[in-house]
């Protein structure tokens, strides 16, 4: 597959290719496509969203404590295995709409960002590889029912795939103008991302490896220490209330405790009565949640069968990356029926029953932008792996943030926030081949249309 845009490889391109008119339209219609379907689900296919169990009441409990005053607290304890921008985000409709309004008023904010997630993919994907792969990105993020289904969901992964977007455009346009003002807001970016989930807080770090590669080209230490100048002024103040609250000064609390789950047994995350029934001999004196030797419990497993460590985090991260994010919530709506096990059934009137279920084609289609996406973007980044300063950014969030989890407990909502990046590679080999099959239909349909006009001409006497 030829690179057939004539991108630069440095990634700082400094001068954007402008929309034509044409261009203009495709695009504002994507936008209004996009919240157009979101609204849909919203409104029409699942109006009342099932808030029985998962993590949908506990940031409306956190959030209403917000609201009224008791600060982030779920009961009458502190909270710290969440941060405070979620809790915040509902705290704030609430207050301006209501109790009995914020689950639907929050809905239909995720909506809005779902909308705008549409624009910060069109343009990543134009600053980063082309116009026209920016704009297919954005087509494709506007009818991925994964994201459109997402934004019906009390839960923090609309807020937080938008925010963690909004840091990579960020810091890619930071590259591009080089000025201390864009690497701070760079730095306030992922603070206020960190803040919503821990994970992101290394995010600084991500983006210091790929400065080395501009290393030629930026002053890269002057550029990371006013990001981290940025970041530290938004997540100073949270990590010292959790220093005054629980005895360590972190960001986020249970980290340990998901590394020390993911080392054991299937390596997933334990219920409550069994999580309570494994940590009495990890206590460490009195103390708060962390207050247990999970890390050193998780090492010493590790050390006695680190092959078996090895497998078992293996098989938990592609468990992830094969059962697409959002298949659950679309089976709730349009019924429970495993396809995966009517599939496999032999029987033809099993089969029939499957394409029949009202849940086959919407899941059919997470399934394809799911897998296809994926496998694009392995096709794009092997193709084009000497312009590699086009995707590295995106590659190197996607290689980090999977990395990172699967050492974790890890499930397909953990990474879903990183999915935009995989259709935004995705893109440029939607757009290669049609461009390749316009080239290669066009002359087709001159040569018929020649012949076909030879054919009705009058012959001369």
């Amino acid at each position: 597959m030829k690179n057939e845009f004539q991108v630069s490889q440095k990634l700082n391109i400094k001068t954007q290719e402008l929309l034509n008119p044409r261009q203009s339209r495709t695009l504002l219609f994507t936008v209004c496509l996009s919240l157009i379907l979101r609204l849909i689900w919203i409104l029409f296919l699942d109006p009342e969203p099932r808030l029985v169990g998962g993590d949908g009441p506990f940031y409306l409990q956190v959030g209403d404590n917000v609201a009224r005053g008791l600060g982030l607290t779920y009961g009458n304890d502190p909270v710290g295995v969440v941060g405070p921008v979620y809790p915040a985000y509902l705290a704030l409709l609430q207050i301006v709409f209501g109790f009995e309004n914020v689950v639907i008023v929050a809905r239909l904010g995720q909506a809005l960002m779902g909308a705008i997630l549409s624009l910060l993919v069109f343009d990543l994907g134009r600053r980063c590889i082309r116009l026209e792969v920016g704009i297919a990105a954005a087509v494709l993020l506007a009818i991925d029912l994964r994201f459109i289904v997402e934004s019906g969901s009390v839960s923090t992964e609309s807020l937080l795939t938008i925010l963690l977007m909004l840091s990579i455009w960020l810091y890619v346009v930071a590259i591009e103008r080089d000025n201390i003002r864009m690497w701070i807001f760079v730095g306030v970016s992922t603070g206020i991302t960190t803040l919503t989930r821990g994970i992101v807080q290394l995010l600084p770090f991500i983006f210091l490896l790929h400065l080395f590669l501009l290393r030629k080209e930026l002053r890269i230490w002057r550029a990371w220490v006013c990001l981290v100048l940025g970041f530290a002024i938004v997540v100073t103040p949270w990590i010292m209330r959790n220093w005054v609250v629980f005895g360590s000064p972190t960001i986020v609390q249970g980290g340990a405790a998901h590394f020390w789950m993911g080392s054991q047994g299937d390596g997933r995350s334990f219920r409550r009565q069994e999580m309570l029934d494994k940590i009495y001999d990890l206590r460490i004196g009195n103390g708060g949640a962390d207050r247990y030797r999970y890390i050193n419990d998780a090492i010493n497993i590790i050390i006695s069968d680190p092959i078996g460590f090895l497998s078992l985090r293996t098989a938990r991260l592609s468990e992830a990356y094969l059962q697409p994010f959002g298949t659950v919530a679309v089976g709730v709506v349009f019924g429970n029926e495993s396809i995966k096990d009517m599939a496999s059934s032999n029987s033809a009137g099993s089969l029939l029953d499957t394409i029949r279920s009202p849940a086959f084609f919407p899941k059919l289609w997470i399934y394809i932008i799911h897998y296809c996406s994926i496998a694009s973007s392995v096709l794009y980044m092997v193709v084009q792996r000497r312009k590699y300063l086009q995707w590295s950014i995106l590659a190197i969030v996607i290689l980090c943030f999977s990395g990172f989890y699967a050492i974790l407990t890890i499930i397909p909502r953990y990474i879903f926030p990183i999915m935009p990046l995989y259709l935004i590679m995705a893109s440029y080999v939607i757009v290669d081949v049609g461009y390749r099959s316009r080239k290669f239909i066009r002359p087709m349909l001159n040569r018929d249309s020649s012949d076909a006009t030879s054919s009705t001409q009058v012959p001369r006497l």
